[in-house]
């Protein structure tokens, strides 16, 4: 699998170079103190190297990326990621636009994780129209599928998107918002025990990964037969007001509220990880609200650093919260959620560097998930063009 992908990847580099219209290469290195975000804390350094590429086609354009990401500590959840897809732009009139695209794309981990391997099909349309000189409407729908290497995760989904931008002389910028998606678990129930394993990939000497207290974590709900889907029904509405101050500054203030219509998570747990994705924590795990502020600058030698504070309050509908011991707390598992962010991005005429921190303070009623951990990276993006773009 690993040879199969590096040549994939080499391939995707050839054919970029050779015919892209723009060209992209990064390469990012993260530290973090709790990359499972748990109460049993686990550091790591992680390397991700990632390249993309663009070839406009008259009205089409074709796009394609791939990556590795490398764990120091724990190389069982390396894994690379590769992506190609189709889009297309068409104006219709002077005042608005529709955009359609397609899009594969495939994740492969090491083999400790091979559960969470996946490969995925997705399709997006979007419409903008100009209602006026300063208020602009946009909706967008997406379907995703995703087919994963344990099968208890596979899952259809579609959401629909609806947003209205009014923007006033006094640079001020207001957007409002309503989503609606629903989600569709294709056969989330088994009869046997999954990821008994540890997900530790043999560096982590405390064998933690994503598991509960001293056992194994099995996702799966004891006494369900397997057979039959399950589906979550969310929608939310969300705000954002932002002010411009001066020429070389800005704050905004978002929030968003989320609500779940129908249906709960079939798992009896949902995890988060660092950088590697946990397919059961999602959009649709949780009902709640967040809001956030940040304020952008751009500094003496044309520096953007952006500082940023979020807080959130997120229950998890049919997740029960757990003691130490595995006991259940008859209790629906809600965190509370503090964050601080800052980045620092300076551009050049072919090359972006940044670097960027974040620390994080999360209480749960499940004690498992009561943590806090920093998270450091920093980065450089190559931007080259060889043609033009649209």
């Amino acid at each position: 699998m690993k040879r199969s992908f590096l040549t994939a990847f080499l391939i995707l580099a050839g054919t970029a170079s050779a015919g892209a219209d723009d060209f992209s290469l990064s390469f990012s290195h993260y530290a973090a103190d709790n990359i499972f975000q748990t109460r049993d804390r686990a550091s790591d350094r992680i390397s991700s190297l990632a390249l993309s590429m663009d070839k406009a086609l008259s009205k089409f354009s074709l796009f394609s990326e791939g990556g590795y990401t490398y764990f120091t500590r724990n190389p069982g959840l390396g894994f690379g990621t590769l992506a190609a897809g189709l889009d297309f732009l068409h104006p219709l009139g002077e005042k608005s636009a529709l955009y359609v695209s397609g899009t594969t794309d495939a994740v492969f981990f090491r083999p400790e994780s091979s559960d969470f391997n996946r490969a995925a099909l997705s399709m997006n349309a979007a419409f903008k129209a100009y209602l006026g000189p300063s208020s602009i409407l946009r909706s967008g729908y997406t379907m995703e599928y995703r087919n994963y290497g344990n099968r208890t995760f596979d899952f259809l989904s579609q959401a629909f998107l609806l947003t209205l931008d009014r923007y006033f002389e006094t640079k001020t910028s207001v957007k409002a918002g309503f989503a609606w998606g629903y989600k569709y678990y294709l056969h989330p129930f088994a009869t046997a025990p999954l990821l008994e394993t540890s997900q530790s990939g043999g560096g982590d000497p405390a064998g933690t990964g994503w598991r509960h207290g001293a056992g194994g974590r099995d996702y799966s709900r004891p006494g369900l037969m397997e057979g039959g889907g399950a589906g979550i029904q969310n929608c939310s509405l969300s705000a954002v007001v932002a002010q411009g101050i001066g020429s070389r500054m800005g704050i905004s203030f978002s929030g968003t509220r989320q609500w779940t219509l129908s249906g709960k998570s079939p798992f009896l747990y949902v995890e988060e990880s660092y950088m590697a994705e946990n397919p059961t924590y999602d959009a649709f795990s949780w009902e709640g609200w967040n809001w956030g502020a940040l304020l952008t600058a751009e500094v003496p030698w044309d520096i953007e650093l952006k500082i940023g504070y979020t807080v959130s309050r997120k229950a998890f509908p049919g997740i029960e919260s757990l003691g130490l011991d595995g006991s259940p707390l008859g209790l629906t598992r809600e965190d509370r959620r503090r964050q601080t962010d800052e980045r620092v991005e300076k551009d050049f005429s072919k090359f972006t560097l940044f670097l960027s921190s974040s620390f994080i303070r999360n209480g749960s009623s499940d004690p498992f998930f009561d943590w806090k951990g920093s998270f450091v990276s920093g980065g450089i993006q190559w931007n080259i063009s060889f043609g033009k773009t649209r």
